[in-house]
């Protein structure tokens, strides 16, 4: 009796058995599992906040900083038609920067600029009976004009960005009015003396402050492309190219030739920003 007592026991309590160990040891690993899953959760939630601290200094808040470029810049007749030839120029200033999204921001730079054009013709600047234009009975004529225009820029810009995870770099587009002050011109005016019988012409360069003839106050369309360079430090490096298409006409007077004229200039840069 006692044998099949054993048995009878054997067999009805060994699926309980069988179902106690099952469920302490289920009970060990997902207590084993929720330490492992508390461990990453802490690991993830430190990773998390440190990227957010980084993100956070390019997400939000103000950026100030500077930039230098260099390009050209020419002359157009009501904005289509190229006047002369165009020139080189540079350009260098101080930027700031308001952040209110990670994919958009205001800017807004105080930059002093070249404008201008070079072997143009004279009668853009001297009326017609100008003494500047030469003086025929001395066989003495103005043969071309380089002009220099120095500005000071401020455009006001939207800028829209995108950055693409785990890359330091931020591409970003801009666009804005620009609004220029010309506070100084210059006019290198060549000249060509003619000889009859001699073999070489002579040419002699003269400069001639045209400031009075050029307007003080523009206006002009400001667009650009770039990227910002993200390092694991404070400083956001940035290169670019920025498009100037002047809106007002740069002449004062409305005697001279062509007289309605304006600038383009297109420049490479490059900026730092803290």
């Amino acid at each position: 009796m006692s044998a099949k007592f054993h048995a009878v026991n054997v067999c009805a309590f060994l699926p309980l058995r069988l179902c106690a160990f099952a469920s302490n040891y289920f009970l060990a690993q997902r207590r084993k599992g929720a330490k492992i899953f508390r461990v990453k959760m802490i690991c993830l939630m430190l990773i998390l906040s440190t990227a957010v601290h980084a993100a956070s200094r390019d997400t939000t808040g103000f950026r100030f900083g500077g930039k230098i470029g260099a390009g050209v810049t020419y002359l157009t007749h009501h904005h289509l038609y190229m006047l002369g030839n165009s020139k080189a120029t540079f350009t260098m200033g101080v930027t700031g920067e308001y952040r209110f999204k990670p994919w958009f921001s205001a800017r807004t730079s105080a930059e002093y600029t070249l404008k201008g054009g070079s072997m143009l013709n004279p009668r853009l600047f001297y009326a017609k009976d100008n003494p500047m234009l030469g003086i025929s009975e001395l066989d003495k004529t103005l043969y071309a004009t380089n002009l220099t225009i120095h500005t000071i820029e401020i455009p006001v810009t939207a800028c829209f960005a995108v950055h693409p995870a785990g890359s330091a770099f931020k591409p970003f587009l801009l666009a804005g009015p620009s609004f220029g002050h010309n506070f100084f011109a210059r006019a290198d005016n060549y000249y060509l003396w003619e000889f009859s019988g001699a073999p070489n012409d002579l040419l002699d360069e003269t400069s001639d402050f045209v400031t009075d003839k050029i307007a003080a106050w523009n206006i002009s369309v400001y667009t650009g492309i770039g990227t910002e360079i993200h390092t694991a430090k404070n400083p956001v490096f940035e290169v670019g190219i920025t498009f100037r298409m002047g809106m007002t006409y740069e002449d004062r007077f409305v005697y001279t030739l062509f007289h309605k004229y304006s600038t383009l200039s297109t420049l490479v840069y490059v900026g730092v920003k803290f």
